[in-house]
């Protein structure tokens, strides 16, 4: 359950984190000049890598379920 939670928690803040440096970059947010954008865009690089990361780890722990409703699914639609 713990290792659950803290794994969604971290999906979730690297995801937002992701979402708003993205926004802020394409939509030209900031001020301060190159070297703002240069730290933005390497925050909205790496957070989509943790989060990518941590979507693998989320999809290996929770395999056997994934498995379990796809031959459901599977069986419902023959």
């Amino acid at each position: 359950m713990k290792k659950n939670f803290y794994l969604d928690l971290l999906m979730f803040i690297s995801g937002l984190i992701c979402i708003i440096t993205g926004i802020i970059i394409d939509f030209h947010l900031f001020s301060g000049g190159k070297s703002v954008k240069i730290l933005l865009t390497d925050v909205h690089i790496y957070s989509g890598y943790i989060m990518s990361i941590a979507l693998i780890f989320h999809l290996v722990w929770h395999w056997k379920w994934v498995r379990v409703v796809s031959k459901q699914l599977n069986r419902s639609s023959n």
